[in-house]
């Protein structure tokens, strides 16, 4: 489960700009530095679905993917692995102010002012490295020809589905006190299931009825169930796993924990906010 520590870091760097941010830095430094890879972000965002169509209205070909585009969704994949390590330093920082806020003893003041000295560093660059990823990632897809709704898809079903990875439910989770990010996880959920109805519907025209079934029934009960991962975790169907597997080491070498959070997410800029959906 999120902390709540966690939670109010995460929204206060990505959210609403935060009461941290804006005690560290000027606003006007905030706004000519920070905002400019957000702003980029957006930019390569809007030719993506321009040239490759909206997120939401991807419908997946009939049959398993195809090598080609396999290809394309690693070499996507290689494009944002650089920013792994700022993500990873992220969330080491705030599991530190996790541990702290734990201890039953009062921590050491000084550890308490370093591990928040991070922290808010941390939080300071966070809106850039969503935008930067964001970047990377659309700027790769551009150069593949690959839309943002079909790398969901592959990256759902590969790493969710196939190797059996959580879907994050750190900054996604709502605590009960009505300020939650769920709906974020909520709306990938709706979109993955719009998409295997549309793939239903390919199988069922390429004159698989079987598989067509197979993915319907599917959906169905991930629609009923309120599930997140399609076939659950390592459940996928045998000529799916059999393609991911024909690329694992290199899909496995892809992951990275700490950024899956923001690796679908599309970025939204009003004033000092950004949302990263």
């Amino acid at each position: 489960m999120a902390s709540s520590t966690r939670k109010w870091l995460v929204g206060c760097g990505i959210g609403c700009g935060g009461a941290i941010v804006l005690s560290i830095v000027a606003p006007l430094l905030f706004g000519l530095v920070m905002m400019r890879p957000l702003n980029k972000a957006i930019e390569v965002q809007d030719q993506l679905a321009a040239e490759m169509g909206a997120r939401d209205a991807f419908s997946p070909p009939a049959g398993v993917v195809a090598p080609e585009r396999l290809e394309a969704f690693l070499a996507v994949r290689q494009a944002v692995m650089p920013m792994c390590p700022k993500f990873t330093k992220f969330a080491e920082d705030l599991a530190r102010m996790d541990d702290l806020g734990k201890q039953s003893d009062q921590p050491d003041k000084g550890e308490v002012f370093r591990a928040l000295t991070r922290v808010s560093g941390s939080v300071v660059g966070m809106a850039g490295d969503i935008g930067q990823l964001n970047q990377l990632r659309n700027e790769a897809l551009l150069a593949r020809r690959m839309g943002l709704g079909e790398y969901t898809w592959l990256y759902v079903l590969a790493y969710h589905s196939w190797l059996g990875n959580p879907v994050p439910d750190t900054a996604d989770e709502d605590d009960g006190d009505g300020d939650g990010d769920g709906p974020r996880v909520e709306k990938l959920r709706a979109l993955v299931i719009g998409m295997m109805r549309r793939y239903a519907e390919a199988e069922a025209a390429a004159g698989r009825a079987d598989q067509a079934t197979l993915w319907r029934t599917e959906a169905d009960r991930m629609e009923g169930a309120a599930a997140e991962i399609p076939f659950g975790a390592g459940g996928l169907p045998a000529a799916w796993a059999a393609a991911f597997e024909a690329r694992g080491e290199e899909l496995r070498a892809a992951w990275c924990g700490p950024m899956a959070e923001f690796e679908l997410g599309q970025v939204r800029k009003s004033g000092m906010s950004v949302h990263s959906e």
